[in-house]
């Protein structure tokens, strides 16, 4: 209500910034500001203080003081108006607000209001005389962000200082292949369902067909590479579009016509991979003259990875709240899938029809930490090939792959982690315009060499489980990639695992 009256008086505008560090309030004028970051070396006020700064540190700054924010204001509200965005705005407004009331709201409404302004004229913006800045909780937060960087330092030096074997994948020579862009029509939804097929040119029968999946915002052609892949490998692949949590949805987002897609998805897509699997059992759809295989494997990215784990028998545990309030004291700044997963404390999740035939799963990027609780994987007793990046900055491979694998029981479970790669490394954009402009850090350094090693993992396990082998543990090494593959029994050499910030039930 103090919000409300506020912005009924226009004519108040902010030009004070309480700024609370080391337990001490100082209060600065935002004209000071300003005169500072014009004309440094000429400012009496600010400057003896300010210049004492090292060089880059001032240059940077200014720079946040007086260039324009990128927001892109159609799309600010839409993303703002979804529950993710909401519970980010709260969090964000415990660090810059007025001096009575939340900042969550008035960020949001500076941000769409003020597209294109500076922080600074951002900030004078703000209907109030005076706003709060807690450095004190900004520093805080940072601490927390190196402190987790170093687990996920601490976790990559572990693996490599394990005695793992040299690991080879012998893959065969890749087989000629044929696709088709097919649909299905579903009850589920007002359109159909658009597909992707992909198999080999061979002779040879293969016992199963593979099943693909994208991520939140992902598409059928960001993933295309994978599919390709391993129809070269022999086997039949069905890729599904999920619409509605797709690459045109996030563009929807972007252009202001629709929130942003979340969790809220999973019913639909658990719906998705029932009906495509009973067409392909149903035969339905064929992979050119070769005869459907009777039974197959599963592979999600991200979200898709999460759909997968439910399909397969992964249980959500009780006391996801409880879970999720601890979890979101702070802003997660190193697992932003915790924004995904604490919106099912909103979402009534119907339960998953059992998946006919699925032999195996192969989650990509996935998470759920605080989904599975302790317990969540331990009825899974079919394979699981879990694989994390180190430069994964949006779903910790120490949370999110490392912690959770320690549930699973099959004998024939993997974790790997990969060098170099991040949550977008599986990501490949081809035909298709990028619909964000992603940095090395998002994407990985070296995209191409990460996902040749994500097809040489993938393509072993996949081969081990259909020929009921043991699937390889060890040392990977592709173009100067390396990856680390182990099973249950390795962890004990990671310890102490208590090392690892982890949300207890």
């Amino acid at each position: 209500m103090a919000f409300l009256c506020l912005w009924q008086h226009p004519g108040v505008a902010a030009e004070r910034l309480s700024v609370r560090v080391a337990g001490l309030e100082l209060p600065l004028e935002l004209q000071q500001l300003e005169d500072w970051a014009l004309q440094p070396g000429n400012n009496l006020e600010l400057g003896p203080w300010l210049n004492l700064l090292d060089a880059k540190t001032q240059q940077n700054i200014r720079l946040l003081l007086l260039q324009p924010l990128p927001l892109q204001g159609n799309s600010i509200g839409p993303l703002l108006n979804s529950w993710a965005g909401q519970q980010l705005v709260q969090q964000l407004g415990r660090l810059l607000r007025p001096p009575q009331g939340d900042g969550g709201e008035l960020l949001l409404n500076l941000m769409q209001q003020h597209n294109g302004s500076s922080t600074l004229n951002l900030l004078r913006a703000a209907p109030t005389p005076e706003l709060r800045l807690d450095l004190d909780a900004l520093i805080e937060l940072a601490g927390r962000l190196r402190g987790q960087l170093r687990q996920q330092v601490s976790l990559q030096n572990k693996l490599k200082a394990l005695p793992l074997p040299e690991a080879v994948v012998a893959l065969p020579a890749a087989l000629p292949i044929s696709s088709e862009q097919q649909s299905l029509l579903v009850p589920h939804r007002e359109a159909s369902i658009p597909l992707q097929l992909w198999w080999p040119k061979s002779n040879q029968a293969a016992s199963h067909w593979l099943l693909l999946s994208h991520g939140l915002g992902g598409s059928i052609e960001q993933l295309a590479w994978l599919g390709r892949g391993l129809a070269a490998q022999g086997w039949p692949v069905v890729a599904i579009q999920h619409q509605g949590s797709d690459a045109d949805a996030v563009r929807g987002l972007l252009e202001g016509r629709q929130a942003l897609p979340g969790i809220e998805s999973l019913p639909v897509r658990l719906q998705d991979l029932d009906a495509v699997s009973a067409a392909i059992e149903a035969k339905q759809f064929h992979f050119g003259s070769q005869p459907t295989p009777p039974r197959f494997m599963l592979i999600g990215h991200s979200l898709g990875a999460v759909a997968g784990l439910l399909w397969a028998g992964a249980e959500l545990q009780p006391g996801l709240e409880q879970r999720c309030q601890r979890a979101m004291v702070d802003i997660p700044v190193l697992d932003s899938s915790f924004l995904l997963q604490c919106q099912l404390t909103n979402l009534a999740l119907p339960m998953a029809n059992p998946a006919k035939g699925l032999d195996a799963v192969v989650a990509i990027n996935g998470f759920g930490s605080l989904l599975w609780g302790r317990d969540g994987l331990k009825s899974l007793d079919l394979p699981v090939l879990m694989i994390g990046g180190s430069l994964d900055l949006v779903t910790s491979p120490l949370r999110e792959q490392l912690l959770p694998f320690q549930q699973l029981t099959n004998k024939r479970n993997r974790l790997a982690v990969i060098e170099g790669a991040s949550h977008f490394s599986a990501v490949r954009i081809e035909k298709e315009q990028p619909i964000m402009q992603l940095g090395a850090d998002f994407v990985g350094k070296d995209p191409l060499q990460v996902q040749s090693m994500l097809l040489e993992i993938q393509a072993g396990f996949i081969a081990s489980i259909a020929a009921k082998q043991t699937p390889l543990i060890g040392k990977f090494n592709q173009g100067g990639v390396q990856a680390y593959v182990i099973d249950r029994s390795w962890l004990k050499q990671l310890q102490p695992l208590a090392e690892i910030t982890e949300v207890k039930n």
